[in-house]
């Protein structure tokens, strides 16, 4: 069926991503590091992937991509692209946090949930600047930290109640720099097949084209 088939996009974050799935499968995926390149190689990176599924755009039933939050350029040039698309073809978005395909990456993480035998939590942290990160954590506990723009001292307070929780990002150096973090952060790199797998179990929050609002944070600021 041709609802089955979703094209993800991913510019959220360092790299660029583009895959075709069914039912949350990947067929096809590919990324690179396009830098300002993204506005012009996405379209390109999108052909790719579906020519290599066996597919063209007039089989697309869904469009997916992560919103945010993230670098925002690279949000603005995923949107925009994502919205287009799914008006073209008149098909509905489903929006992806950035940050929880990050988390997602982690062992605890499986078939598009997280796992119910693991006790631990992810937080996931992105450079945000301006002495800030962008953080949410993800898992089984009832305290979760919620997604938004979070200087160190909320975040440490956080891993420091949470003994069991891991931090990761796709450039930890350059987030723990950015928001004076100490705890040991470990790096993932994005993962675009993680992003179909969190679109496709997510599928029923799928809106239309116009609907689609990207994330690009603040709140919240101040102590957990």
């Amino acid at each position: 069926m041709k609802d089955d088939v979703m094209l993800v996009l991913d510019c959220s974050l360092r790299l660029t991503g583009a895959a075709v799935a069914r039912c949350g499968t990947v067929l096809a995926q590919e990324s690179a590091d396009l830098g300002r390149r993204q506005a012009a190689e996405l379209p390109l990176m999108a052909e790719r992937v579906l020519a290599a599924a066996g597919m063209a755009f007039a089989d697309v039933g869904l469009t997916a991509v992560t919103s945010g939050p993230g670098y925002f350029t690279g949000i603005r040039v995923g949107a925009a692209y994502a919205a287009a698309l799914a008006y073209g073809l008149g098909v509905r978005i489903v929006p992806v946090s950035s940050l929880e395909m990050l988390a997602s990456s982690h062992p605890a993480f499986s078939a598009g949930t997280f796992s119910e035998e693991s006790e631990g939590e992810v937080l996931a942290v992105v450079y945000a600047g301006r002495g800030f990160v962008y953080a949410a954590s993800f898992g089984s506990g009832s305290d979760a930290l919620p997604v938004g723009e979070y200087g160190g001292e909320p975040l440490e307070a956080w891993m420091k109640g949470h003994s069991g929780a891991v931090a990761v990002s796709e450039c930890p150096g350059r987030a723990a720099e950015a928001a004076g973090l100490t705890f040991p952060i470990v790096p993932i790199r994005p993962d675009v097949a993680r992003a179909a797998e969190l679109a496709w179990a997510q599928r029923a929050r799928a809106v239309l084209p116009l609907e689609f609002r990207a994330v690009y944070c603040r709140a919240p600021q101040g102590t957990v």
